[in-house]
């Protein structure tokens, strides 16, 4: 069983180590310099702390993210389950992570970029997510045995030889990481999106479990937890010095991560780093796939029986597919407002859910009265950054931490407090003879 957690552990990295993941770290460095280790500590809150919580939660509740919503009304938990694979899914996350792949990953390496190269690409890219999908006993010894080693050892090689040969020495912060490092470093690891995603990777770790004959509750978060353990300290290392990377980048003029890791790549590794690299983000994305893929398919089973999970996966290929040819603009543009309107909630279900483990009240209105609120300051920031009522973004833009899009947090906090002291006196008083 330890082995077992051991790569169940690995192809939960895999899962959150996407593209994204990939090119923050290297930009925060960059940007953050002599700041660089405090702001990965407000990243590692965001970034690493609330997905690993979302995995426990996931697994205490066995009953993935429906039963997270289901807390606040049985329709709200479906509706909600609904919007986050949708986000995470089909209308983002798989096709995204293939156009990621192909913009990035095949970017040094093909000689002509154009729509039929785009074509080609996420057909052969979707063809084997579709393979690997199919079989989802395999799943976990197929990611963890193969690709997550690879992903690991590329990064880890480019990263120590940078680290080794330096490009310069650290400098001084700049722009919002020379004034609020910790702040703007929680707020780069809140945009990776990974709590929301971990609502749904969690259940493909807990049904990986489940197939290994684990039914005690008890045995199955401890399990679980062990494997985000691992997955959690593999993305500390990792992000870390992804981070330190960047920050000893002295070339001036860098605007992403991308640039920064393909520029290391060249000057460690010659005119063969581009190669490289190009690996390194088509692995990210294709593990990343796979898992949303597996995910989807094994919640859309449980909504609509009649088809088999077979059947899903090869319809979620297809759609992905189908997505990623529209190109990654079109796609961000798309997907902005549904991020915008969910991720928020996410956090507070997550966190409201966390709490009760620890805290023995049946928590009711501690789910409803904070779940409302964020869900209609999330409304309000989407008509704020569309400019599409004027009177409601003026009201936005009163709200506290509103200029760093956290105004649903200080409401979320005081409402909390306040729904846990009404389920405290409606909950039943124990009766003395």
């Amino acid at each position: 069983m330890k082995r077992f957690i051991f790569i169940s552990g690995l192809m939960l990295f895999s899962f959150f180590f996407g593209a994204g993941n990939l090119i923050f770290p290297p930009m925060l460095g960059y940007t953050a310099q002599h700041h660089m280790w405090i702001a990965m500590a407000g990243f590692a809150i965001t970034g690493i702390l609330l997905p690993y919580i979302t995995v426990i939660i996931v697994a205490h509740m066995n009953g993935g993210v429906e039963s997270v919503g289901n807390k606040v009304h049985p329709i709200f938990g479906t509706i909600f389950a609904i919007c986050i694979y949708l986000s995470i899914g089909a209308l983002y996350g798989i096709p995204r992570a293939a156009n990621v792949a192909y913009e990035i990953g095949t970017q040094h390496i093909l000689p002509v970029h154009n729509q039929v190269t785009l074509i080609i690409f996420s057909i052969i890219f979707f063809l084997v997510v579709y393979l690997i999908s199919l079989y989802p006993n395999h799943i976990i010894d197929n990611l963890g045995k193969y690709l997550t080693p690879a992903l690991i050892i590329i990064i880890a090689v480019l990263c120590v030889l940078t680290i080794i040969n330096p490009d310069s020495q650290i400098g001084n912060p700049t722009g919002e990481y020379a004034d609020t490092p910790v702040v703007s470093g929680i707020l780069e690891g809140y945009f990776t999106m990974d709590l929301v995603a971990a609502l749904a990777f969690a259940v493909v770790i807990v049904q990986g479990f489940k197939m290994k004959g684990i039914t005690d509750q008890k045995q199955l978060v401890s399990s679980v937890a062990k494997a985000g353990l691992i997955s959690a300290l593999l993305l500390v290392v990792i992000y870390f010095a992804l981070a330190y990377v960047g920050a000893t980048t002295g070339k001036p003029g860098f605007t992403d991560g991308t640039q920064i890791l393909t520029y290391n790549s060249v000057r460690v590794f010659g005119t063969f780093g581009n190669l490289i690299f190009g690996v390194i983000v088509i692995l990210a994305c294709l593990t990343t796939c796979i898992g949303l893929v597996n995910a989807c398919a094994a919640f859309a089973v449980k909504k609509i029986p009649k088809l088999t999970y077979k059947w899903f996966v090869l319809i979620f290929s297809v759609l992905g597919f189908l997505v990623s040819t529209l190109g990654l603009e079109l796609i961000l543009n798309i997907a902005v407002p549904l991020l915008t309107f969910i991720y928020p909630t996410s956090i507070v279900l997550v966190l409201v859910s966390f709490v009760s483990i620890f805290i023995k009240i049946d928590f009711k209105y501690a789910y409803i009265i904070p779940t409302i609120s964020t869900l209609i300051i999330s409304v309000m920031q989407i008509v704020n950054d569309f400019n599409l009522v004027p009177f409601i973004a003026r009201i936005y833009q009163w709200l506290p931490l509103a200029d760093i899009e956290l105004a649903w947090l200080i409401p979320f906090i005081v409402l909390f407090v306040i729904g846990g002291i009404i389920d405290y006196f409606k909950q039943p008083q124990p009766q003395h003879s």
